[in-house]
């Protein structure tokens, strides 16, 4: 996979603190130093996004939905959107 150059501006007190980290927990570059904060931040959001869905799944009932389910929130979405268009007219 091709590299992209990402350029970022930091204050100097921050410049300073990555270079003493990256050095410190040695890193060959500061290269490999923000793609290591990367991964570690991309990892935090996939992490959360699973439990959002963890959380979102809780209370659902295991297993697919049956016929007669689906049925049932097929006709619960079409009386709502019949409603709120008689509602708009």
């Amino acid at each position: 996979m091709k590299a992209v150059t990402i350029n970022i501006s930091l204050n100097p007190e921050l410049a300073e603190f990555a270079r003493m980290d990256s050095q410190a927990r040695a890193f060959d570059s500061m290269s490999e130093y923000m793609r290591d904060l990367i991964r570690k931040r991309r990892q935090e959001q996939i992490l959360a996004d699973v439990a959002l869905l963890e959380k979102a799944m809780a209370g659902a009932p295991p297993g697919d939905p049956s016929d007669e389910e689906m049925s049932a929130i097929y006709a619960s979405v079409r009386a709502r959107r019949k409603k709120k268009r008689e509602g708009r007219l």
